[in-house]
């Protein structure tokens, strides 16, 4: 297990050796997806396959307004601990404009 990293707002917290995996598999750092959080359709929903030794959530959120993201995180205490990201596929894609549009009118 590689060092923590804490945001400086405490808001965030992954392990860095997972970052760089998560970087190399997916191209994507998980500095670069914090925005995903703030998108006002953020969708979440519970991970029960992966639940097994702690809760475990996914959220779907735009990132800079073009990429949908795919991100799985699990809380602990006051933070988010930030577990994977990918690029959303389709099916993924489309549950989150369809979501969008309907909070949106």
């Amino acid at each position: 297990m590689g060092k923590t990293v804490i945001t400086k707002d405490n808001r965030f917290e992954w392990d860095e050796d997972k970052n760089i995996a998560n970087i190399e598999k997916h191209g994507i750092a998980f500095e670069e997806i914090l925005e995903v959080f703030d998108d006002p359709a953020f969708l979440t929903g519970y991970d029960f396959e992966h639940s097994k030794q702690e809760d475990r959530y996914y959220g779907l959120g735009n990132l800079n307004g073009i990429l949908i993201v795919l991100v799985f995180f699990t809380e602990k205490k006051e933070r988010i601990r930030l577990i994977s990201a990918r690029q959303a596929e389709k099916e993924l894609r489309e549950e989150y404009y369809d979501y969008f549009k309907k909070i949106n009118g």
